[in-house]
Parts: C-alpha cells; structure tokens; sequence
C-alpha cells in the first residue's frame, strides 16, 4: 500500500505544480495582450490586485507605486502594475480596469480622471464585488469605493500658512497659484485645496490670491505660466504649484528671469532637485504629501476591506520640507 500513497503524493504534488504554472503562464499572456507597460510582482500571493497609475512620471506616484509593491509583500498579496503616460491614457485606463473586472481581481488601485466613462467602469467593478482604491475623492459615492491620500482642504490650508511665511515680513503677500492637471474651478481636488487656502485668509492670514491659472497639459507647462505670471503680475511674492514637476519648472524659470530674491516658490511633493534651489533662496518649502505611506496603506485598507475597515476616506499625513530639514530626507 505505501506505493499507492507515495504515487497518490507524487499525483497531487504535480497537479498543484501545474496550477501554479498554468496561472503564471495566464498572467504572462494577459500581460502580453493587453499592455506592455504592465508589469507584476507575482511573489506567492494569496490576493491579486490591480494597480493602474496616471501621471506616472510625478514623484508622488513613483513613490505610491513603491508603497504599493512594499505593502503587497507585507500583505502576500500579487500586484499587477499598470503605468499610462500615452496622450489616451484616460482610455487606457478605462481598458485596464474592465479587464481586471473581467478578471476578477481581489482589487484595484486606480487614480484615473473622473469622465463618465472612467467613473461606470469603477462603479460597474465595485457592483461585482471588487474592492478598489481611487486616487479623487469625489470618486467615492459608492459601497465598495475607498480614498486614501491628501485632504486637499488642509493641505490648502498648510499652503496658506507656508505661504505666509515665505512672504516673510510683508505686511500683504502677493501670491500666484498653479493648479495642475484640470482648466481652473472644474477639479474638486484644487478646490477643495483652494477653499481650504481661502478660509485660512479669512482666519487672519495677509495673503493676496492673484491668479489661479491651471497647468493642463504639455503644450501649456508650469515654465509658460510661470512666464505669463511674472510678467502679468510683476509684484507678485510667491508662486504656489501642487506637484513636484510644477515646482522644478517654476523654480527654473524665476533663475531664468533673474528674478531670484525677488519671487520664491512653495512647492509639493520634496525630491533631491529641489535641495540646490532651496539653498539659493528660490524654493523657500515643500509640502510633500507622502506618496508612499498612500500606496502602503491602499493597499492595507484594500486587504482588510471585507473585514474590519469601516471609513471610506484615509487621510495621509503631510510633512514640510524646507532648508531645516531637507538633508534628513530620503
């Protein structure tokens, strides 16, 4: 009899071999088909989630992407990555998150645009069953969708405050800011961040708001704004940007003009680059919203979703960065 259990062994260890591989040889094919700027960190996960990242060249979402993987190893979990950068990444994004419905992934962590088409794929997931992650809050009106990332009404307020005190002894600072990534007043996230702003002028803070012009795409970068700013607004004390790419291309444009002394920049989003620009007195802070502690903790909330977790919105601490601490960070 011990020959028939040890061939009964043998029998079962090759079936779980081969279902091991038939799904690796089923993630590699469904990679093949459908992105070549997919990529997975399989590991022996219990789960399998989806990440689908716009915006993938900005710090904040490098960094979330690597919170994402971390945590995915701390959670056992597969994550597949999907990075869209093309001119058509709003359907791409559409593309990849149908897929993984299809799929039926454990969940999926997605920053897409919120157009019609964006927000029936998300719901139509979250109907199935799939817990996900958006990168807006406005995304969140349904059992199922969860936000972790910035309180944009406080960092507007931390803005205000950084603001304030880049203007250093001015009794008014003269300020601009550079919303990124929609036309101004129709992005929920910058006016969240600019009600939160406003609201810390009405609390006593001497902030004169001059524009408000948005960055919404390539043709129409942070230097030409900046440009237009200096020369439409020549009194101007401080320019005020929401991503890291926004506040290198303002900060290089104010040396450009020879205006340094003159206009200092309250940044977001901290990185090495921005140390030099710091120390000549053209970026007077940073606030950075801590892209990777948001990935890790997407990826905690989706792994505990069906269990414990309750509120549909974590808030991820900021941190300012100026010339005190800048060498401490990473």
């Amino acid at each position: 009899m011990k020959w028939l259990y040890k061939t009964v062994l043998i029998l079962l260890i090759f079936a779980v071999a081969s279902s091991a591989g038939f799904i690796l040889y089923l993630f590699d094919k469904i990679n093949s088909a459908y992105g070549d700027k997919a990529a997975y960190d399989l590991g022996r996960g219990f789960k399998h989630f989806s990440l689908i990242l716009n915006s993938g060249d900005e710090k904040y979402w490098q960094d979330f992407k690597e919170g994402v993987i971390e945590a995915g190893k701390a959670y056992n979990t597969a994550i597949e990555v999907h990075i869209i950068s093309e001119p058509d990444s709003g359907i791409k994004t559409v593309e990849y998150i149908n897929i993984a419905n299809k799929s039926k992934v454990d969940g999926i962590i997605v920053n897409g645009d919120n157009t019609p088409e964006y927000l029936d794929a998300i719901l139509a997931a979250a109907k199935g069953g799939i817990n996900i992650v958006v990168g807006h809050v406005e995304s969140v009106d349904s059992s199922g969708l969860y936000y972790v990332g910035t309180n944009y009404y406080a960092y507007g307020q931390q803005a205000a405050r950084l603001i304030a005190r880049a203007g250093g002894d001015k009794k008014q600072v003269n300020a601009a800011v550079i919303l990124s990534g929609q036309e101004s007043g129709t992005d929920a996230q910058s006016n969240n961040m600019l009600n939160g702003l406003k609201k810390e002028i009405e609390g006593g803070k001497q902030i004169n708001v001059l524009c408000t012009p948005s960055r919404t795409n390539a043709l129409l970068g942070a230097e030409d704004l900046t440009k237009s700013i200096l020369y439409e607004y020549p009194d101007v004390d401080v320019i005020f940007c929401m991503n890291d790419k926004d506040t290198m291309a303002a900060a290089k444009e104010i040396v450009r003009r020879a205006r340094v002394g003159e206009v200092v920049i309250v940044g977001t989003d901290y990185t090495e680059e921005m140390k030099y620009y710091m120390d000549i007195g053209v970026i007077y802070g940073v606030i950075d919203r801590n892209g990777y502690s948001a990935g890790r903790k997407s990826v905690e909330v989706l792994s505990n979703a069906a269990n414990t977790f309750q509120t549909d919105c974590v808030y991820i601490e900021t941190e300012i960065v100026t010339t005190i601490n800048a060498d401490e960070q990473n």
